[in-house]
């Protein structure tokens, strides 16, 4: 009975026994859960870097034509069903892989829904309303918003099946992706360009409501001296002090002939505003004091030259409408925003606190320079703002209507050029060509 009873209080070996009934299972149960996460992780990888490679390439086809991204076959759903597909994740069947069927160019969804898997929109990316666009994304859902699209949402949601979980019920868990990409206006000029120093004003790209959008391109822009209101002036591409003759005759050089460009301008840059048109700098333009209004190159005609060059424009507004085709000079310019944010801007002045603040930028086609009351060029276009002060024959000394008029004609050309976009709802004057995730 004393062996018996040592025998039972003999607790050697009980750790060993712990360890094979309760931590053995235990390990496999963290084992089994570890495995089914791990695959859960893998398939929410690959399922991100699908609907980041759909976004980009719908907000890659973005333009200022609604048809871009409006209709079942618009270039930006075919895109970014395109690459979606072509990156597809790990299902265990194809009915829940990314397929044409799965991942739908919403041809029912013709309102643009919210849980489509291609849904385009406006994407603020600031922490106030801008316009009518509180922070974050807003779906188009209409018409009107048109013209202040901006960015693709692609999102793709389903299921994977578990392997360990199943033996408690679990047999499926759930995975979604999400993706927004920006094709905004340009945050900076193109690699290389040079500015012209001149600003435009941002009205024409602006509402009732305060909503930036492209509605202004292909509209015509105007500077005059004298005159109270414009819809451009010269500005100081190298700081917020108001524009000298010096600084801005050697701008217009670089701009023309591209040497001497250092300018490192961009979005959120404040820039000095003149108004006034100085008559040594206008004469880089034509030099009309002589009733002969003189081309060439040096201090002398730089836009006559370039409008004499053989080169073609065409300028077209939002809805690819040509609203300009002819000869002109085509420069780079900010748009901008002055320090009371009125439209129509007024006199365009300003300078230390009150500079003007740059927004994004716009291919300008300049069509008309005046200079002492004559127009530079022959370029006849009935109904232009400038061809009431520009009688037929124009571009010769035989008339003038002021002699004191010195102005500048042109037209907004929005295109695109390789830049970085602005993420936040600005004047739609061009397209960065550089795209941006932006959730």
């Amino acid at each position: 009975m004393d062996k018996m009873r040592r025998w039972v209080r003999n607790q050697r070996g009980s750790i060993l026994l712990f360890t094979v009934v309760l931590v053995t299972p235990l390990m496999i149960i963290i084992g089994g859960l570890a495995m089914d996460l791990a695959y859960l992780g893998t398939v929410d990888d690959e399922l991100q870097r699908s609907m980041d490679a759909a976004a980009l390439a719908g907000a890659g086809n973005l333009s200022f034509d609604p048809s871009a991204f409006t209709g079942d076959s618009s270039p930006v759903r075919v895109a970014a069903q395109n690459y979606a597909t072509s990156n597809p994740y790990r299902a265990e069947n194809l009915a829940k892989q990314i397929t044409t069927t799965t991942f739908k160019l919403n041809a029912a969804n013709v309102d643009n829904l919210v849980d489509g898997n291609i849904v385009v929109g406006i994407w603020n990316g600031t922490t106030s309303t801008i316009g009518s666009y509180p922070p974050g994304f807003t779906r188009r859902s209409s018409s009107t918003d048109d013209p202040f699209v901006n960015a693709v949402k692609c999102q793709f949601a389903n299921s994977i099946p578990t392997s360990f979980l199943k033996l408690i019920g679990l047999t499926g868990l759930s995975t979604a992706a999400q993706a927004i990409a920006v094709a905004g206006p340009p945050a900076t000029l193109c690699p290389g360009c040079c500015p012209f120093p001149v600003g435009v004003t941002k009205c024409p790209f602006q509402d009732a409501g305060g909503n930036f959008g492209s509605q202004g391109c292909g509209q015509p822009v105007s500077t005059f001296i004298p005159s109270t209101t414009n819809t451009a002036s010269w500005i100081n591409i190298s700081g917020t002090s108001t524009p000298n003759a010096p600084d801005t005759k050697d701008a217009i050089t670089a701009a023309a002939t591209g040497a001497g460009c250092n300018s490192t301008l961009s979005a959120g840059s404040q820039v000095g505003a003149n108004n006034g048109m100085i008559e040594s700098v206008f004469k880089t333009l034509a030099d009309c004091s002589a009733h002969n209004c003189d081309s060439g190159p040096g201090t002398n005609g730089y836009f006559i030259d370039k409008y004499n060059s053989p080169t073609i424009l065409t300028v077209k507004d939002a809805n690819e409408n040509i609203t300009y085709q002819g000869h002109g000079w085509e420069v780079f310019v900010p748009v901008i925003d002055t320090a009371d944010h009125s439209c129509p801007p007024g006199p365009m002045n300003g300078s230390g606190g009150n500079a003007p603040t740059i927004l994004t930028f716009s291919r300008l086609v300049i069509t008309q320079v005046i200079d002492h009351g004559y127009c530079a060029v022959a370029n006849h276009h009935p109904g232009t703002l400038w061809d009431a002060n520009c009688p037929t024959p124009n571009g010769t000394a035989s008339t003038r209507v002021d002699p004191d008029l010195r102005a500048i004609f042109g037209y907004f050309s929005c295109a695109t050029w390789d830049a970085p976009p602005v993420p936040n709802p600005a004047p739609i004057a061009g397209l960065a060509e550089k795209l941006r995730l932006v959730k």
